[in-house]
């Protein structure tokens, strides 16, 4: 069961969001007022907690920053493989996308054997702009 153990309404408002939020990323602030907003006085620290205890169990992905001061989740659907290939971020509306190709292994291969580099797909982000973000610049 996800997030096993006491479960409380607040940690199911979280879990519902995250889920209903699955192709963003979202940071606690988020989560703090959507949970404010629907009456639900849950404090960070609560918030914290629960979001580490879904992402030990590979529930919830969690993205940092490369300094580690800030860090932003995403619901993970059950099977992504997440630890196994790399995500798109958009730098505009915040979507992120699985690059769940069959060409990741090929990729990976290559940068290993031309650059002796291992790619850790866990938690790797590449940032562009989305093709909606692009339609709304054009």
């Amino acid at each position: 069961m996800a997030g096993s153990g006491y479960i409380t309404a607040a940690r199911t408002k979280i879990l519902e969001y995250l889920k209903k939020n699955s192709s963003i990323a979202v940071n606690v602030n988020d989560i703090h007022e959507y949970l404010h907003s629907i009456g639900s006085d849950v404090n960070p620290t609560t918030i914290y907690r629960y979001l580490d205890k879904l992402t030990s169990e590979g529930i919830v992905m969690k993205y940092s920053s490369e300094n580690g001061s800030s860090s932003v989740y995403q619901y993970s659907e059950p099977g992504h493989r997440c630890d196994e290939h790399l995500h798109l971020k958009c730098v505009h509306c915040g979507t992120i996308l699985h690059l769940d190709c069959d060409f990741m292994q090929e990729i990976s291969e290559h940068i290993k054997a031309e650059h002796g580099f291992s790619i850790q797909c866990k938690n790797s982000i590449i940032y562009g702009v989305c093709s909606e973000c692009a339609k709304k610049e054009a």
